[in-house]
């Protein structure tokens, strides 16, 4: 297998019908800055299970495992415990650039244009879901310009990009959280769910995100369930 631009170890739980997790680019900090400044090095070389806090405990990392916690999954974070389901699930990003947010850029085309890394995991992985944190990479891998190249990979199209909200109320305050688009789709050999970004999206509730919940475990559990009777 070539060298994928991924984070995760690759196990054989993961490398093929995986849930693949996908943010847009690496983060790059204030605290990133001073290290680079001061000479450190950030690089930790060290791959393994995506929930193992020993190598992934940043912000990104922790606030999708808690999303994952309020659909009803607890995912390990140590060898001891860790199970199939957590080793088959691989994490990436789109861009293999870094920034600190996304002010001023032209995203949609960028996303189109360095779709390359991106479809080459999809191609060698073949992952059965994907879950975008970010609903404009969603659109991107929707879009006509990818729909060729998305196709040959994941068949065809079953159904086109669908977003939804919910109106969640604060108990504490009776007003409605923020509403964010949380995406679905599906294609022959792949679903896809898009959410917010997990630390970038301002307001965003964990009661919003589990709003949501009956929705994405009934794609997580058919995925699963697929995978672990096609490895038996």
């Amino acid at each position: 297998m070539k060298i994928l631009p991924i984070h995760t170890k690759l196990f054989e739980a993961n490398s093929k019908g995986s849930l693949l997790i996908c943010g847009a680019e690496h983060g790059y900090s204030k605290r990133d800055l001073k290290q680079d400044s001061m000479g450190i090095d950030r690089i930790n070389e060290r791959r393994s299970f995506f929930s193992d806090s020993s190598v992934n405990n940043y912000p990104f990392r922790n606030t999708i495992v808690n999303w994952f916690k309020l659909w009803g999954y607890s995912l390990s974070n140590n060898l001891d415990t860790v199970t199939e389901f957590d080793k088959s699930i691989v994490q990436c990003n789109w861009l293999q650039t870094s920034a600190n947010n996304m002010k001023g850029r032209n995203t949609a085309r960028e996303y189109i244009d360095a779709s390359s890394d991106f479809l080459l995991i999809c191609k060698e992985l073949k992952p059965s879901l994907i879950i975008f944190i970010s609903t404009k990479l969603h659109e991107a891998f929707s879009s006509d310009d990818l729909s060729g190249q998305v196709e040959d990979i994941f068949g065809k199209r079953i159904s086109s990009l669908e977003f939804k909200q919910n109106e969640v109320k604060n108990p504490l305050t009776g007003k409605n959280y923020i509403k964010f688009k949380i995406g679905f789709q599906k294609y022959e050999k792949v679903d896809i769910i898009s959410l917010p970004h997990a630390t970038g999206a301002q307001g965003l509730s964990h009661e919003y995100i589990s709003s949501f919940k009956d929705d994405i475990r009934q794609i997580i559990d058919a995925w699963w369930s697929l995978k672990e009777k096609n490895e038996k």
